[in-house]
C-alpha cells in the first residue's frame, strides 16, 4: 500500500466526510482450531463467553507483561477463531501460538482484506452485502466472505475478508465509489482517534496499562504475563498532546514541564481535521492531567502545547 494515492489531506477528509477504502492485505490472518482454552490463557481479555459472530480486540502478552501483539479475534464457531494480527508480528505470533500447543493455519496469502471507513461506508457496502443491521464489533458471513463492522479510524466502517479472486473484484468495484487511502492517511486517522500502533504505543517493553488499555485486561482470569503486569510500577501513561502554535510533533520529541523532562512523543502528525499538530505521547504518570500546559522541544526550541485526554476526535459507535 502506498503512502498516498491523491494526498494525505484529501484522503483524511474523504474518510471523515464520506468514505475511504484501504487495502489491508499486508495484515496477518491466522486460523485457530480447537483452541478456546489455550487462547483464554494466551490473551489478556477473557474470551470465555464470547458468542459466535462477535469480534473482540485483545492482546497477547509476554511473560514480562509487555505486548507481543494487539489483535482482533473473530469467533467463527465453537473452538474456531480467526485472528487478525499486525503484519510485522505475523511470524512471531504464529510461532508463539504453535509453541503453546495451538493448531494454527496461516491464511494471510489466501485472503484479500479490505476496509471501508467513513459515514457513508454502510451505504457503499450495502450495494454488495446486507450489513445495515450489523452491530459494531460483530461480523456476518456471506458464503465465503467475512464482513465485520470494525475499523482503525474512529469512524463507522467495515472490514472484509474474501478469497483472492472474489476480493480483487470487490476492491475494483468499491474503489470506484470510495476514495482509495494510503498508509499516510491511515496513520493520521488513527492518531486522531487515539488508537495505538504496534512499535510506537505498544511493544514487548510497553504494558497495556502504560498504553491506557486497562479495559482490555481481565484481571479476574489467569493469563501469561498477569503477575508481572500487576507487580510492575506504572511510571508513565499514554496521553494526547496538541500544539498551541504552528508545528508538527514527531516521534521521539521530548516534552518538558519547566526544567523537567516529563515525556516523549510516540506518534505525531498534523491533523487536517483539527488543523493543528497533535501527538500520542508517554508522560510521567503524575503529569497526565487534562489541560496541563507543557512545552515540546523541536530542534532545540520550545513550542507551547497542552495535554489532552484521548481520543482527539470521538464519533458515536453503531
Amino acid at each position: 500500500m502506498p503512502l498516498e494515492y491523491s494526498s494525505i489531506k484529501e484522503e483524511v477528509f474523504s474518510v471523515r466526510s464520506s468514505c475511504g477504502i484501504f487495502d489491508l492485505c499486508h495484515m496477518g490472518r491466522i486460523l485457530v482450531k480447537d483452541g478456546e482454552e489455550k487462547l483464554q490463557w494466551l490473551t489478556s481479555r477473557s474470551i470465555r463467553n464470547l458468542p459466535v459472530g462477535r469480534v473482540q480486540y485483545n492482546l497477547l502478552l509476554n511473560e514480562r507483561g509487555g505486548v507481543k501483539d494487539d489483535i482482533t479475534l473473530y469467533k467463527l464457531s465453537e473452538g474456531e477463531f480467526l485472528l487478525c494480527v499486525n503484519a510485522v508480528n505475523r511470524e512471531k505470533v504464529l510461532l508463539w501460538l504453535s509453541e503453546h500447543g495451538l493448531e494454527v493455519r496461516d491464511l494471510s496469502h489466501n485472503y484479500v482484506q479490505i476496509a471501508l471507513q467513513g459515514p457513508k461506508a454502510r451505504e457503499r457496502m450495502e450495494r454488495f452485502f446486507s450489513v445495515g443491521d450489523l452491530k459494531y464489533y460483530h461480523f456476518a458471513v456471506f458464503k465465503d466472505v467475512i464482513v465485520s463492522r470494525t475499523g482503525y479510524t474512529g469512524e463507522d466502517g467495515f472490514e472484509v475478508y474474501a478469497p483472492k479472486d472474489v476480493g480483487l473484484e470487490l476492491f475494483k468495484e468499491l474503489v470506484e465509489v470510495c476514495a482509495p487511502c494510503g498508509l499516510g492517511a491511515r496513520d493520521v486517522l488513527r492518531i486522531e482517534a487515539g488508537m495505538p500502533l504496534y512499535g510506537h504505543e505498544l511493544s514487548e517493553e510497553i504494558t497495556p496499562i502504560e498504553a491506557g488499555l486497562d479495559r482490555y485486561v481481565s484481571l479476574n482470569k489467569d493469563f501469561i504475563g498477569k503477575e508481572a503486569l500487576l507487580n510492575k510500577e506504572v511510571k508513565r501513561r499514554l496521553y494526547g498532546l496538541e500544539l498551541l502554535v504552528r508545528g508538527v510533533p514527531r516521534e521521539g520529541y521530548k516534552i518538558v514541564l519547566g526544567d523537567r523532562h516529563v515525556g516523549y512523543v510516540s506518534s505525531g502528525t498534523f491533523s487536517p481535521t483539527l488543523k493543528r499538530g497533535i501527538a500520542l505521547c508517554f508522560v510521567d504518570r503524575e503529569s497526565t492531567l487534562e489541560g496541563l500546559r507543557v512545552e515540546l522541544l523541536i530542534r532545540g526550541k520550545r513550542f507551547p502545547a497542552v495535554l489532552k485526554s484521548l481520543p482527539f476526535i470521538k464519533k458515536p459507535k453503531v
